[in-house]
């Protein structure tokens, strides 16, 4: 069998580069899309463990505001970025009555509060906030 010898236009000539620029640029949004869900997924992840160790920590210390904010900090560390900490007493504003079973006037909760901003690589996405607090009662 003879082969057949198909000669292209001048017309054509770029075609398949085009093709693949125009495909290209979709796929590695695509996929830096992806990579940028998995690091969202793992900052919110590491966010949560570290509010969850600060207010273990908190209720087992209480009053020590400042070793609090280290404990869930030297969590965040991983994150590569600073994260604002802020410990909270939730329902300690009523200042008249105790609440039954509360070892510390006017504290039965704690709760720790991490904010975040996390840098993204996929270009069309603006930097995400992210928010971990938990809540945990005095033991």
């Amino acid at each position: 069998m003879a082969k057949r010898v198909v000669k292209r236009s001048e017309r054509e000539e770029g075609q398949g580069l085009l093709e693949f620029s125009l495909v290209a640029v979709l796929m590695f949004m695509l996929i830096f899309g992806i990579i940028d869900f998995g690091r969202l997924f793992f900052a919110y992840a590491t966010m949560s463990n570290g509010v969850r160790e600060g207010a273990r920590y908190g209720i087992i210390h209480p009053n020590e505001d400042a070793d609090i904010e280290a404990r869930a900090q030297a969590m965040l560390v991983i994150l590569g970025g600073e994260a604002e900490i802020q410990v909270n007493y939730p329902g300690g504003d009523d200042l008249d009555e105790e609440p039954p079973g509360c070892i510390f006037p006017h504290r039965c909760r704690i709760e720790v509060v991490a904010t975040s901003v996390l840098d993204v690589w996929t270009p069309i996405l603006p930097a995400l906030p992210l928010e971990a607090r938990a809540t945990m009662h005095f033991e």
